[in-house]
């Protein structure tokens, strides 16, 4: 490259950076709207966040008036991959540090799920599925919910506020339409995707990706971050995994599991690449983690662990593959096998000769109803009944599968607090706050022996600390006589204990609205009826 083509380059950056740095002090001059800045730790971020500390500090230097506060934001999912939140910490500590001493209106915060929304407590405690790409239901708990709180009560606080999000023209066609959708002609500011009162404006919108490295590379960080040592993350990395405020740039963002700034835990996609990178630059430490992280992938689909009816108590059928009319096809999914089904002189076998019951006709649905029902069918265990409906377009459906069994969360949290213990550093992957949700939902659902008490006496050999409430009012004998006396009268034993819960939190209640509402709710949630049919979606 000739000296004139570099020096040409040079000032091509240098322009860029000082017009976003022109463009960044008079947004913040023109009106006392508050900002909040969102930090994900990646590339992008980390470049929104120090143009705007830089310019802050240079306006100070200036002796120009600083009107309004700054807040910046980092989400911690608590699976985030250790090795990046601990990145995350200190920047966080360093940018509070650092404000405090040049008198910069500037705050650092992270933003959490709370505690009975982790991915633990909705994986471990409710026995949802892991997320896959068509039942992705962590980022809106674990990301946007946390960051959309922090944000509204800043609204709540100014009347409104301002995202500062890293974004860039021709990073990708489906953020190029996200930016386009909410910007207004002539504008910087952009309108928020959901939320009233709050605007959206993009700094480094004209920055291509020589400019990003450029500007980190070139540029030390005013906290003292090491953004060679960003540059090198990026080296195994595939994708860099926003802080996500809203749907459209979930949609946009994807899966973060190719990338090494996403959750370790990640299940959306088959291989992960967060770990692995990190292990394959030496962090072997990690592999325990990997190790579960892929069990967790493998397991997932596995008839044989999951409920054959929602945590609601509703069932549900999803459609399978039939080919001609003697012939019906599970597909495979995750790590579980395909299924075929065949008829032979009027019966249905798979391929393991086991017999599949299939209810043919107008009532087809009333019949697997009552068979369930005559036959007993536990549909809280994860035998599976190999039931298939055709419905009246001609479709088989075969019965969902629901959350994993009580007994498959227990394996989980077992594994899990093992990983824990042999890990080679100290690194909590479970909170203690976590554990203690877990367990009032499992005695909130019968569970009287109170497990999680248990698995964490048996991995750790010490007793856990609860807190002062208590979920059971019947000791063991009381309940064991109930659950077989509901078993003996063939009634949900799950449904009866929430009753008794029920009667007993609201036991000297005037009013009585409430607990009869509940009461209602709970007596019409047969586990024998049937939601509306699923097309594709088993979870």
């Amino acid at each position: 490259m000739s000296k004139i083509n570099i020096i040409s380059e040079l000032i091509q950056q240098n322009n860029v950076v000082l017009e976003a740095k022109s463009i960044v002090k008079n947004m913040y001059q023109r009106d006392k709207i508050p900002w909040v800045v969102g930090y994900s730790g990646g590339k992008d971020s980390t470049t929104t966040t120090q143009l705007i500390v830089e310019s802050l500090i240079e306006m100070k230097e200036s002796q120009i008036v600083l009107p309004k506060h700054v807040y910046v934001i980092t989400s911690d999912t608590l699976v985030e991959t250790p090795m990046i939140i601990n990145t995350i910490k200190f920047t966080i500590k360093s940018i509070n540090e650092l404000a405090d001493k040049h008198g910069l209106p500037i705050s650092a915060h992270i933003v959490m799920p709370k505690f009975d929304q982790t991915f633990w407590v909705n994986v471990i405690g409710r026995g949802y599925p892991t997320p896959n790409q068509t039942f992705r239901w962590c980022t809106d708990r674990m990301k946007i919910d946390p960051a959309n709180r922090f944000i509204t009560e800043v609204i709540d606080k100014h009347g409104e506020a301002i995202m500062i999000l890293g974004v860039r023209d021709g990073e990708s066609n489906s953020r190029d339409r996200s930016i386009g959708n909410h910007s207004v002609e002539g504008k910087t500011l952009m309108r928020h995707a959901t939320m009233a009162n709050a605007y959206v404006f993009a700094p480094i919108r004209k920055f291509n990706i020589d400019n990003v490295w450029n500007y980190l590379l070139g540029n030390p960080s005013p906290w003292g971050a090491n953004n060679q040592e960003l540059y090198q993350l990026y080296s195994n990395s595939s994708a860099e995994c926003p802080l996500i405020v809203d749907e459209s740039i979930k949609r946009e963002a994807g899966s973060c599991g190719n990338s090494r700034f996403g959750c370790w835990v990640c299940t959306v996609v088959k291989e992960d690449k967060s770990l692995s990178g990190f292990i394959e630059s030496g962090e072997d430490w990690m592999r325990p983690m990997l190790e579960f992280r892929n069990w967790l992938y493998q397991m997932r689909d596995d008839l044989s662990i999951r409920m054959k009816r929602r945590n609601n108590g509703l069932l549900y059928f999803s459609k399978v593959k039939s080919i001609q009319d003697h012939t019906i096809v599970i597909p495979e999914k995750g790590g579980r096998k395909k299924i075929t089904i065949n008829k032979k002189d009027n019966k249905w076998f798979d391929q393991y000769n086991l017999e599949w019951t299939i209810f043919d006709g107008v009532d087809s649905e009333k019949d697997a109803k009552q068979y369930i029902a005559s036959a007993n069918i536990d549909l809280n265990s994860g035998e599976n009944p190999r039931i298939i409906i055709k419905n009246l377009k001609d479709e088989y459906m075969q019965l969902g599968s629901g959350p994993y069994t009580h007994e498959t969360r227990k394996n989980i949290l077992r594994k899990l607090f093992r990983v824990q213990k042999n890990l080679d550093r100290e690194q909590e992957l479970i909170k203690r706050e976590e554990i203690l949700e877990i367990r009032k939902i499992w005695m909130n659902q019968g569970d009287w022996e109170d497990s999680a008490s248990l698995i964490y006496s048996e991995i750790f050999n010490a007793k856990l600390i609860k807190n002062n409430e208590e979920h059971s009012f019947f000791d063991d004998e009381d309940m064991n006589f109930l659950n077989t006396l509901c078993k003996n009268e063939e009634f949900d034993f799950n449904t009866y204990y929430e009753l008794l819960r029920n009667s007993h939190e609201n036991m000297g209640y005037i009013n009585r609205v409430e607990p009869l509402k509940k009461i209602k709710s709970l007596l019409s949630k047969e586990f024998l009826l049937f939601e509306g049919q699923a097309d594709n979606n088993e979870d």
